[in-house]
Formats: C-alpha cells, sequence, structure tokens
C-alpha cells in the first residue's frame, strides 16, 4: 500500500478513510450499553481492525490503476483509481451511518431483511418515511462523496508529504495486524469463559464474525464457564426484557401444569386413527385448529412457546442465560418444577436459555436406547414426581414438562406401534431415496406417532387417577412440523411450507368449557395464557409478542422465525423476510397454501401495515423500541 509513482493509492488518504470508519463504528458503543472497561477496550480494538478491514478493497486502487494506465494512459489510471478509492470511501461511510441509524432503532444491523425491506414497494414508507427521507438521504452522500474526492486531491497534490507518511505504512498495518488478532483471541477466550459483556460488544459492531474454540479448549482439558441470568443486560446489548416488572397477584388457587412437547409433531397427525387417546382428551379440552409453531425447528420453536418473542432474540437470551418470565413467575410462586427430555437439554441450550436458573437435579436426559424407548422411561419418571407433588403434605403446585422424541426422525417404535404398512422397516440415510421411499417413510412415522399416543395416554391416564383434572393445567403441542415432500422437502428447518410450521395444540384448562377454536394460534401465545392464569397483571405487551388465548382477542396473523429469517403468516398471504444473507434462499412472497403469488411487490404493497406491525414485533424488546 505504499505510494505508487503514479499516486494510485495515497497511504494519507487511506488513513484518513480508516480514521473515519473507526470514528463511524465507535458511534455504536451507546446503542450497545457497554458494561465495564474491558468490553470498552474490546470494542475499540475491535473497531479499529474491522475499519481497516472494510477498506481492504481499496488495495485493488493500484491494480485498476496500473491495468489502465497499461491500456490508455497514466491520466487514465489515475482517474480510474481515484474513481475506485473515492466511491468505495464514501460507500463505506454511507453504510456506516445507515447501519448505525438502524442499529439504535431496531436493535439488529443492515442485513436480508433490511434489503428486502427497501427494495420491496412501501416497505420504507411503512417506516414513516417519505420524500424528505429521500432528500435527507441524497444530502448526506452528495456531500460524503464530494469529501472524500476533495482529500483524495489534496493528498496527491502533497506528494512529498506522501513519502514521508509513507514510512508510517508497515508500523500501522503491524499495530491494525495486532488489533485484528486480539480482538479474535479476546472474543474466543471471553465466548469460552462467559464475560457476556465482551460478547455483546461484538455484537454491536456490522458484519462481526465471531471466533470460537470452544471445543478445541475442551478438548484440552478446559471448563466452560456457565451463563447466568444476571448476565443478561451485558449479552443482550440493546435487548430488553421485559419492558416491565412482573406484577403477580396470585389466585387462591394455583393450578399445576403438565406441558407435553413432541419432537416434529405435525397438525395432521392428531387424528383418531393415528392418536386415538389424544384425540379422545382432545374432546375434553380445547383443540387449536388452526395452531402454528414459532419456528420451523426446534429452537425457534421452543423459543416462542416459552418466551412469546420472535426468534431473532434467541440469541441475546442465549448469550445472556436469561429465563422466560413464566419461569420467573413459577419460582417466585415457589412452584415445584422439573423437566425431562428424551434428547438433551444441552443441545438445543435450553438448560441455559428456557431452563436457565433451575438446578441440574431438576433436569433429567440421561435416558438411554432409542427415541420410544427413552420416552417410556422418563414418562415413568414424571409420573413419579407427579404423584410425590400431588400427594406432598405441603401441596405445593407444581410443574413438569417433558419433551418427547418418538417421532423425530428416523422414527422408531416398537412393533405393536406398526398401524401403518407398509412401512420403510431399514432406514439408511445413505441408501434411501425420498423419490421412491417417502410413503413408506411417512408411514413409518405415523407408527412412531402411535407410539407417542400411547406415552401421552399414560400422563392422561394418571392425572384422572390421581384426581388432579380439576387443578392442572395440561399442554400437548409440538416443536414444529414435518414435511413429507407435500412441498418438495422432506422433514424440517427449512422452508415455512404449512407442513413444517402446522402442529396440534391442545390445551386443558380448569373451568373452561372443551370446544375447537378455528382462529389462528400460535406458540407465541402460550406465555401470556399461562401467565394470566398465575395472576400476572402485567399489559401483555411489556412481557411477549403473544395474547391470552382464553381471552377476546383474535389473532389475524403471526410471525415464525428460522435461523436467518421470519415469515408472516396472514390470512391470505405468506411473506418471508430475510434477516442475514442466508435467509434469501426462502424469501418470497406466497399464498396460504404456499405457492408463489404472480405479483409479490403487489401483495406486499398492499399489506403494508403488515410490515410495519413486523418492525415492531423485531424493535420492541430492544432499548430504543421502549416508550
Amino acid at each position: 500500500m505504499s505510494v505508487s509513482r503514479t499516486g494510485f493509492l495515497p497511504f494519507r488518504f487511506w488513513a484518513w478513510a480508516w480514521f473515519v470508519a473507526w470514528l463511524l463504528l465507535l458511534g455504536q458503543a451507546p446503542a450497545a450499553h457497554l458494561a465495564g472497561l474491558p468490553a470498552g477496550v474490546f470494542f475499540v480494538v475491535a473497531a479499529a481492525g474491522y475499519a481497516a478491514l472494510y477498506l481492504l478493497p481499496l488495495l485493488l486502487a493500484p491494480l485498476l490503476g496500473r491495468l489502465a494506465a497499461r491500456m490508455v494512459g497514466a491520466g487514465a489510471g489515475r482517474l480510474l483509481s481515484g474513481a475506485w478509492l473515492t466511491l468505495w470511501s464514501a460507500f463505506v461511510q454511507l453504510v456506516l451511518v445507515v447501519d448505525l441509524l438502524v442499529f439504535r432503532q431496531f436493535g439488529f444491523h443492515l442485513n436480508g431483511f433490511v434489503w428486502n425491506l427497501v427494495s420491496t414497494p412501501g416497505g420504507v414508507e411503512s417506516m414513516g418515511a417519505g420524500t424528505a427521507t429521500w432528500a435527507t438521504a441524497l444530502g448526506v452522500a452528495v456531500p460524503t462523496l464530494a469529501a472524500n474526492a476533495g482529500l483524495l486531491w489534496l493528498c496527491r497534490r502533497q506528494a512529498g508529504a506522501h513519502a514521508r507518511a509513507g514510512r508510517w505504512l508497515r508500523p500501522a498495518l503491524a499495530a491494525l495486524l495486532v488489533c485484528a488478532v486480539g480482538e479474535r483471541l479476546a472474543y474466543g477466550v471471553s465466548h469460552f469463559t462467559g464475560r457476556a459483556d465482551v460478547l455483546a460488544a461484538a455484537g454491536a459492531l456490522p458484519f462481526y464474525q465471531p471466533t470460537t474454540f470452544r471445543h478445541l479448549a475442551q478438548s484440552l482439558g478446559f471448563t466452560p464457564a456457565s451463563r447466568q441470568p444476571d448476565k443478561l443486560r451485558a449479552a443482550g446489548g440493546s435487548f430488553v426484557y421485559p419492558l416491565a416488572p412482573l406484577r403477580l397477584e396470585p389466585p387462591p388457587r394455583l393450578p399445576n401444569i403438565v406441558w407435553l412437547v413432541a419432537e416434529s409433531l405435525r397438525a395432521d397427525a392428531l387424528d383418531a386413527g393415528i392418536m386415538p387417546a389424544t384425540s379422545a382428551f382432545a374432546d375434553q379440552a380445547l383443540r387449536f385448529d388452526r395452531h402454528y409453531s414459532s419456528g420451523n425447528g426446534t429452537r425457534m420453536g421452543m423459543f416462542g412457546m416459552f418466551y412469546g418473542l420472535y426468534g431473532k432474540d434467541w440469541f441475546p437470551v442465549l448469550e445472556g442465560g436469561r429465563p422466560p418470565l413464566l419461569m420467573d413467575a413459577l419460582r417466585q410462586l415457589d412452584y415445584r418444577i422439573e423437566a425431562w427430555s428424551s434428547a438433551r437439554f444441552s443441545y438445543p441450550e435450553f438448560d441455559r436459555t428456557l431452563f436457565a436458573g433451575l438446578p441440574h437435579s431438576a433436569l433429567h436426559d440421561g435416558a438411554q436406547g432409542e427415541g420410544w424407548q427413552r420416552d417410556r422411561i422418563n414418562v415413568g419418571q414424571m409420573l413419579e414426581f407427579v404423584r410425590d407433588a400431588a400427594q406432598a403434605p405441603d401441596r405445593r403446585p407444581f410443574m413438569s414438562f417433558m419433551f418427547f422424541e418418538s417421532p423425530h426422525a428416523r422414527y422408531y417404535f416398537p412393533p405393536e406401534n406398526a398401524i401403518r404398512k407398509p412401512y420403510l422397516e431399514t432406514f439408511n440415510y445413505a441408501t434411501v431415496s425420498l423419490t421412491r421411499d417417502i410413503e413408506l417413510i411417512r408411514n413409518r412415522y405415523l407408527n412412531a406417532c402411535n407410539h407417542l399416543d400411547s406415552q401421552f395416554a399414560r400422563v392422561f391416564d394418571e392425572i384422572e387417577r390421581l384426581g388432579l383434572q380439576n387443578d392442572t393445567i395440561v399442554i400437548v403441542t409440538g416443536d414444529h412440523g414435518e414435511e413429507f415432500m407435500e412441498k418438495g422437502r422432506w422433514g424440517h428447518n427449512s422452508s415455512f411450507v404449512e407442513e413444517q410450521i402446522r402442529v396440534p395444540l391442545v390445551l386443558r384448562v380448569p373451568g373452561v368449557a372443551p370446544r375447537r377454536v378455528a382462529a389462528m394460534s400460535s406458540h407465541l401465545d402460550l406465555p401470556a395464557t399461562l401467565l394470566s392464569r398465575l395472576g400476572v397483571r402485567n399489559a401483555p405487551h411489556e412481557l411477549s409478542l403473544g395474547h391470552d388465548l382464553l381471552g377476546r382477542r383474535q389473532r389475524q396473523s403471526t410471525v415464525i422465525s428460522d435461523w436467518s429469517s421470519v415469515a408472516w403468516v396472514a390470512a391470505d398471504y405468506k411473506a418471508v423476510y430475510p434477516l442475514a444473507s442466508a435467509g434469501f434462499a426462502n424469501a418470497g412472497t406466497f399464498t396460504p397454501d404456499d405457492r408463489a403469488v404472480a405479483d409479490a411487490d403487489a401483495v406486499r404493497a398492499a399489506h403494508r401495515e403488515d410490515l410495519a406491525q413486523l418492525l415492531d414485533g423485531l424493535s420492541r424488546f430492544h432499548r430504543r423500541a421502549v416508550r
């Protein structure tokens, strides 16, 4: 990057461009709410390294300049290199300014969702922007370009100064390299040791790419630190949950809660021919016929079910180890709480999110065997807990949770549950053909659901035997659905088609008459529903993005998340917006039955108020969204 004979890359110009980018990154600090000196030092050093990283494309200027000089002449070389230097430097500065504004307002950086917002007709207008906004943007962009062009002209005129300044090139590059390597190491150590303040500082930098070495450190004998709930504020940066403290006025008689969640339980599996016991139980309860998960995978489905938040907020919650408000309320009310999983509480990281703060002795996940065998063992243990709690002298209310694995691929079950034949008897991922075998695979899944039904029945029967039916809320649902090539894919976690996001919901609440509910409902509504039964008096919007399923309000739309996208699902259309570059694969506008619409721009323009609601939900639990 030294001064070339034709001045293609003046060092002083690069230094000024880096300095401006660094200052703009430092402007993220107030929105990040940096907690303490280590986080502040990390942020300053990391910003220095990333400012240099963003400007690396300036290195193309000498190449472009020399190429043009050889082909056309020295003047053309200087012109082309100058244009590149000016445009890229101004581009970086403008992007950092826009990112700063977005991060302060919504709590996330520039991503696929923002691009979709800008490129969708009416998208920017849905945020309240208009002609004045575009005029302001133009009024910033033009002076920025002019300032960079003027700075480059001055730098090129001072050739002698460049020769002297060039002596600082190597020391400057060495210092920036130390910054880059140092922040990589600092982040990795902080991730391993649970320094949530440093992790939050990294999240304030746009396009930050973390470096971790958790598995390497564990292989060397080091033990990672556990995250604790009191680290939430630092871990989330601008993330604020809840918006107000819990206000509890518990009823005279608190209900027990039995919460049953099955892996990959799609909505139409709740059928009398497949799950007869659960279908009979649903006839004595509330059965929600148009219920949606909050995700197309386990993490986001369970996260929305317990927190009532969109999946984007999984990440600050995980880093901070923040339990859901529902668990806070249960502990404040002195509930006995124990949970079982036929998978692992550590993957997904539910021990650091949903059940954070519970002692390890209350989380049971060590059963052996296939999924159906683990389900049987865990149901037996859970029923022992229910019996002990029901017969305890103090009669404290209890909450028992279980995550079932029977319907998880490869869908294992015992011979007595083979109600659908033929089925794929040998399920080998290496030899299976989805085109040839999908119906056999589906039958295998339905047989596994039949076994799941037998385990649900054990729970229903024991509640009746103990006489707890008038004191116990029972929840039966799935974490997400499961597709069998109806829309071109098998499994889940790959798209937002109905088969992957629709699940059953059966809810039996003491004193509430059985009925079938045709209105839309969502996992996002479960926390508000349960908190209301516990005597929480907060306004629902202070605690979650859902509402009480037993209240008067009817849901008109819902939001479903995966790792990199959100889907807005309404009665007449479905829109998928990317939140990261990976989310572009599924982005689009669709009919309710998942066919691409002919004129996506027209559909979104006609529903621009929906986009405004989505933006409100994405930003509500971030500091700038607090009103």
